[in-house]
């Protein structure tokens, strides 16, 4: 590793208690792309701090982070970064590894899991009137998760950078649909429960979750 950084922040949207992780895909994605890199020790020991952004602590202000997050800080002398692919990019240029890599990945994989969760903020705040938009993306995850069963996850064995963009909204989607709609996903779509469980097995992923009374 070429650099130690002694002072590495990861700010992240706060649970109602202030204190818990909140529900927020994006700083689920850093945050579990983070703690693949610390298991793989690429990344060293950093420390997550969660925001109310209305009444962000005095660190976040400091930094003269504007009221978003997730965001980054990597130490003495470095600017704060507070977009998710910009604080994705960065993590990977300074402590490459410790996850698959881009050019690796499929583009097939992107392209299926393009859409589902535009279609789930649809149905939960009613512009669609039913399921049926996102169930057809959900079928087309599994599909394509089927063909490929010799992954575990989207790319292969081990998570990649778009494991960790698509898993967080895949569980908030299978939480709040239920939860406000009272959709379940369908049993029978057996590649994405496989999917589902690989991810609630998976450390990094299980550590960054919000609770699902958060989501």
């Amino acid at each position: 590793m070429s650099q130690s950084p002694t002072n590495i922040s990861i700010f992240v949207k706060a649970g109602k208690d202030g204190k818990s992780l909140g529900a927020c895909p994006q700083s689920q994605r850093v945050l579990m792309l983070a703690e693949l890199k610390f298991a793989a020790k690429v990344l060293p020991q950093f420390k997550t701090i969660p925001v109310n952004v209305s009444r962000s602590p005095e660190a976040f202000r400091r930094l003269g982070l504007r009221l978003r997050v997730p965001a980054l800080y990597l130490g003495l002398g470095e600017d704060p970064v507070d977009v998710a692919d910009d604080i994705v990019s960065l993590l990977e240029s300074r402590f490459p590894g410790g996850i698959l890599q881009q050019n690796e990945e499929d583009p097939e994989a992107e392209l299926v899991t393009r859409d589902f969760f535009s279609r789930f903020c649809f149905y939960v705040r009613d512009v669609s009137k039913d399921a049926s938009h996102l169930e057809s993306e959900l079928r087309r995850i599994d599909c394509y998760l089927k063909n490929t069963s010799n992954n575990v996850f989207l790319c292969g064995p081990a998570p990649s950078f778009l494991d960790c963009e698509v898993l967080p909204k895949l569980h908030q989607v299978r939480v709040a649909a239920a939860g406000i709609k009272g959709y379940e996903i369908p049993a029978n779509l057996t590649g994405l429960w496989r999917y589902l469980h690989a991810a609630y097995s998976e450390p990094a992923f299980v550590h960054t979750c919000p609770s699902d009374a958060e989501i």
